[in-house]
C-alpha cells in the first residue's frame, strides 16, 4: 500500500472519530444536568428542613416561656389563696365571737353556720359603726330588725313566693333563708 492510502485511511478514521465524540458528549450531557438539577433540588430541600427546625425551636422555647409565666401565675394564686386561708383562720376567733351573740335554740347546725356566715359577710365595718353606735348610746342600745335587714326577703315572702324561689332571687341559700324566717318569728314573739 502506498504511504497516500495510509494517510488517507488515518484521516478518514480521525474524521470518522472526531464525529463520534461530540455524539457521546451531548448524550451525556442531559444526565449531567440531571444531577446538577438533584443537587439544587436536595440543597433546596436541606434549606427548607433547617428552617422548619429553626422554626420548631422557636416554638418550643416560645411554649416554654408561656408555661414559665403560667407556673408564676399559679404560684402567685397560690401564695393569695394561702393568705386568704390565714385571714380566714385568723377570723375565726371573731366567727366564734359572733356566734355567741345570736341566740340559736333549736335551729340545726347548718343553719346557725349559715347565718354566721351571712353576718361575719356584712363586714367588720359594719361591726365597727354598729360599736360605736353602742357606746355613744349607752342607755338605749341600736338593734336592727332582722326584717329591716332582709326587707326585699319579707316582702317575697309576703307575697306568697316559695322558700326556693326567694333564695333564687335574692342570692341567699334556701338553708339560710329559712334561717332568716324562723329568727323572725322568734322575733315577733
Amino acid at each position: 500500500m502506498s504511504p497516500w492510502i495510509i494517510i488517507v485511511i488515518l484521516g478518514a478514521c480521525a474524521i470518522a472519530y472526531a464525529l463520534i465524540m461530540p455524539k457521546k458528549n451531548k448524550v451525556q450531557e442531559p444526565g449531567h444536568h440531571l444531577v446538577q438539577e438533584m443537587e439544587s433540588t436536595l440543597e433546596h430541600y436541606m434549606a427548607e428542613i433547617e428552617n422548619d427546625n429553626d422554626a420548631l425551636i422557636q416554638r418550643v422555647a416560645e411554649m416554654k416561656g408561656e408555661a414559665t409565666a403560667a407556673d408564676q401565675r399559679m404560684q402567685s394564686q397560690l401564695q393569695e389563696l394561702q393568705r386568704r386561708l390565714d385571714q380566714l383562720e385568723e377570723s375565726k376567733t371573731t366567727e366564734t365571737d359572733i356566734s355567741s351573740i345570736i341566740p340559736v335554740h333549736s335551729t340545726s347546725g347548718l343553719q346557725a353556720q349559715a347565718l354566721v356566715d351571712s353576718v361575719r359577710a356584712d363586714s367588720a365595718q359594719q361591726v365597727s359603726e354598729a360599736e360605736q353606735q353602742a357606746a355613744v348610746q349607752e342607755s338605749k342600745p341600736v338593734r336592727e330588725s332582722i326584717k329591716d335587714r332582709y326587707a326585699e326577703l319579707f316582702n317575697l315572702y309576703a307575697e306568697g313566693k316559695s322558700v326556693d324561689a326567694i333564695a333564687k332571687q335574692t342570692g341567699i341559700q334556701r338553708g339560710e333563708v329559712q334561717l332568716i324566717l324562723q329568727l323572725a318569728e322568734r322575733e315577733e314573739s
